[in-house]
Formats: C-alpha cells, sequence, structure tokens
C-alpha cells in the first residue's frame, strides 16, 4: 500500500464544524477529550498515526492499531454526553474491508465520509446493517452513526 497522508481537516468543516470536543478513546480504555477550538487538524497515515496537531502546533501523535474510537461531540451536548459517546459499542466489520462492511449498534443513519470530509455513502440504519463498499477506491474512511464514529479501510 503506497505511504499516503490522509488529511481530514476538512471533517472539521462539515457537518462536524459543530462539534466542541475531539475525544479519542484507545484501546486501553483511556479517553482524551480534546476542545475542538484548539484542534488545528486530524491526520492519519496509512503507516498507523492518528495525528492531532492543535493551534500552537503542538502535536499529539497514537498509534491507529491502538485507537479504540474516535468522536466528535455536538456542541449542545452535556459533559456527560461525552462519557456515554466514549462507551458506546459501534461494531463494523471486517476491517479492512474490500467488497461489504456489516455495521451493528448504529443508532441513526450510517454516514460514510472519505478522508477529505465529502460524504460518499447514507445507509438507513437496522439491527445489523450490511454495506455494499465495492465501488468505494481504496483508502481510510469515517463511518459515522449518531453520536458514534468509526475508521474503516476499503482495499483491493
Amino acid at each position: 500500500m503506497k505511504k499516503a497522508i490522509l488529511i481530514i481537516s476538512s471533517l472539521l468543516t462539515m457537518q462536524i464544524a459543530s462539534a466542541s470536543s475531539l475525544v479519542v478513546e484507545a484501546l486501553d480504555g483511556t479517553t482524551q477529550v480534546y476542545d475542538m477550538a484548539l484542534v488545528n487538524k486530524l491526520d492519519l497515515t496509512t503507516s498507523g498515526s492518528l495525528k492531532v496537531v492543535k493551534t500552537d502546533n503542538s502535536e499529539d501523535v497514537k498509534s491507529i492499531s491502538e485507537t479504540r474510537k474516535v468522536v466528535f461531540s455536538a456542541e449542545d451536548a452535556p459533559t456527560t454526553a461525552i462519557a456515554e459517546t466514549s462507551s458506546a459499542v459501534l461494531k463494523v466489520y471486517p476491517n479492512p474491508a474490500k467488497n461489504e462492511i456489516t455495521v451493528e449498534g448504529a443508532s441513526a443513519d450510517i454516514l460514510i465520509f472519505s478522508a477529505n470530509g465529502g460524504l460518499v455513502s447514507t445507509t438507513k440504519a437496522a439491527d445489523k446493517t450490511v454495506i455494499n463498499v465495492s465501488s468505494l477506491a481504496d483508502g481510510v474512511y469515517i463511518l459515522r452513526s449518531g453520536k458514534s464514529a468509526a475508521r474503516i479501510i476499503k482495499t483491493k
């Protein structure tokens, strides 16, 4: 796979622009909460890094393989909503995917965004939703349903 940096800064200007917090939950259960006013961009690399670049140009780098999920919290969400969001489970498999993914735990329509922030797919949620991703280009995508989000990788 080609080494490429996928910049998701445009995600911050779309529907997620109304978010006041970025919540990054690690597999070990630790959670880092960032004030969106202090986040300049979020970078994902195919080499396995998630990088939060702050407005003061400092960076927090985390391993994608050690990241459970990334959640954008709405401005009007109370502090308790962040805790609820970080404990909600959105299961997406297989990941990486070739032809289709299965999504469990979706609370609303399932939206898939490209790395540059464009909406590429909208699917009605069910208990277990199967989505055909064979037409998507290889790369990293953000899947969002309600207050939950997940990173998916599309491969050949």
